[in-house]
């Protein structure tokens, strides 16, 4: 049995909401947040992509294939995470970055998730997973999005 993935709708959300950062500056402990900042974002940013990429081609390839393409993803995504926690963020960011780090550390789990579906063939799992990355991909631009904004990246 070959697993399925949600699509679609939330796909086609996911993948117009899924855009990109820009650069400028402020304070000095801010301007070297920045920078570190929009480097993990940019790379966030082209994972969520090939996120979305590989559920939508998920139908076509063999649960062995997914699990394999989910679990790369998933060891990427990690790195860029451990980079994303080891940020200094001036404290009126702060919060706003746990937010972030908090819906990137649920990614990493809802693809592990993918990969766990695939290796047991759980058509009901990897629609779930499917879901929650969807959603908590959605969260990362989220809260990206509002990190930018206040850290002046455009």
């Amino acid at each position: 049995m070959r697993v399925r993935f949600v699509s679609g709708a939330a796909l086609a959300a996911t993948l117009v909401l899924i855009s990109g950062c820009g650069g400028s500056s402020s304070s000095d402990q801010t301007a070297k947040f920045k920078t570190s900042y929009a480097s993990v974002v940019a790379h966030l940013e082209n994972s969520s992509k090939a996120i979305a990429t590989a559920i939508q081609q998920a139908a076509s390839k063999s649960d062995a294939q997914i699990g394999t393409t989910f679990r790369d993803m998933a060891t990427g995504w990690q790195s860029q995470l451990s980079q994303l926690e080891t940020l200094k963020p001036p404290s009126k960011v702060a919060a706003d970055l746990n937010t972030l780090t908090s819906a990137a550390t649920r990614v990493e789990s809802d693809l592990n998730a993918i990969v766990a579906a695939a290796g047991t063939h759980s058509k009901a799992a990897a629609e779930q997973a499917t879901a929650s990355v969807l959603a908590d991909l959605i969260a990362v631009k989220s809260g990206a999005e509002i990190l930018n904004q206040k850290v002046g990246i455009k």
